[in-house]
């Protein structure tokens, strides 16, 4: 068994195309995820750039039986992100968690964390098996034996969850004074196509500020939300983004859009075809990607104000949708989530080692 940093244009190819094999059979997988491998494989944008990036495949007798890319930055945690692996793996997860161990004491860093990919805005979790595993955009795909396997191996640190929604539903258990009251104190608008740029920027700011709190967070420069979004601006529309702002600054934003990996090929998607489709037909439901309030205005019903917004509007095309995923202890997401919601759609884990040093 032997340890290999890949490096070579061909070890890259090596990489993306292990991938395919182990989901070949998969009839609902599609590769819109390996957009974040190759950002990451070939340091296309600036978060990948200025961070140190180290892929790695396990392999036996010249055959890949396991991957990953260890992504290491400020923070004191190493991400061990995108694993993959044939089943059976335990003796290259323990080859995954000695390689992690000899990271951790060579930057000096506390713990690696499974399952986050380098940064949150590309996907966080490990998919488990118990839940219904139809893919959707902007959410973590695996195999279904990926759990019960990195469950026999690494602890449990965290779960997160994703929730369904139905507008009616959601809004009956709404606070309407509160909103009324939020309504007269906060203006509202919707993004500006025309000036897309600058609107990633103010979003890629009022992200850092609200959730530069949140566990394994690193930081993403606001034009690094640009680099990120600025791949799917033929499709967005002016609804896709609400802003909340308080004398005349923008203190807080709701990012929803169709789900459409509705409308995605499988297993390869066609760019193409894809959006042949966005132009002929609609989605089914609609995805609830991420809300960030400043922490000033946490407490204000802003929040929820967003969602109501960003509900009503969209109700008239999608009465259905899904939230991104949002960790079990963020208590004031998961509490808004499980008043909102009709119950769990997918459940994650995230996975640590600790250093040698703290065992």
């Amino acid at each position: 068994m032997e340890t290999v940093i890949v490096r070579t244009e061909k070890e890259k190819k090596s990489f993306i195309a292990f991938i395919y094999e182990l989901y070949r059979n998969d009839p609902a997988f599609c590769d819109m995820n390996l957009t974040f491998v190759k950002n990451f494989l070939y340091r296309q944008d600036g978060f990948a750039k200025r961070n140190m990036i180290i892929p790695v495949q396990i392999k036996e007798k010249g055959e890949i039986k396991a991957e990953c890319i260890f992504i290491i930055d400020e923070t004191p945690v190493i991400k061990l992100s995108f694993p993959e692996f044939k089943a059976g793996a335990k003796k290259y997860l323990l080859k995954l968690k000695a390689c992690s161990e000899k990271l951790m004491k060579r930057y000096g860093k506390e713990k690696t964390i499974i399952g986050i990919n380098g940064q949150i805005s590309y996907g966080l979790g490990i998919l488990t098996d118990g839940c219904n595993r139809e893919f959707e955009f902007n959410s973590n795909y695996n195999r279904d034996y990926y759990t019960r396997e990195l469950d026999e191996v690494f602890p449990v640190i965290k779960k997160a969850f994703s929730y369904n929604y139905e507008a009616e539903h959601s809004l009956s258990f709404m606070n309407r004074e509160m909103l009324d009251r939020v309504y007269k104190e906060y203006e509202f608008r919707y993004l500006d196509l025309k000036h897309f740029k600058r609107d990633m920027l103010v979003m890629g700011e009022l992200c850092h500020r609200s959730l530069k709190d949140t566990p394994y967070y690193s930081e993403k420069k606001p034009y690094e939300m640009y680099e990120l979004m600025k791949q799917v601006r033929f499709i967005m529309k002016s609804e896709d983004i609400i802003f909340a702002i308080k004398d005349g600054k923008e203190i807080g934003f709701i990012y929803t859009h169709p789900d459409y990996a509705e409308l995605f090929d499988r297993p390869k998607l066609n760019y193409l075809s894809f959006y042949l489709r966005f132009l002929t037909k609609k989605a089914k439901k609609v995805v609830y990607n991420v809300i960030g309030v400043l922490p000033e205005h946490q407490s204000s019903g802003v929040a929820m104000a967003l969602i109501d917004k960003s509900i009503r509007m969209r109700m008239k095309d999608y009465t259905v949708g899904v939230s991104s995923f949002i960790l079990e202890d963020n208590i004031p997401s998961t509490a808004l989530c499980r008043k909102l919601s009709t119950g769990i759609n997918k459940e994650f884990h995230l996975y640590e080692i600790r250093s040698r040093e703290d065992v």
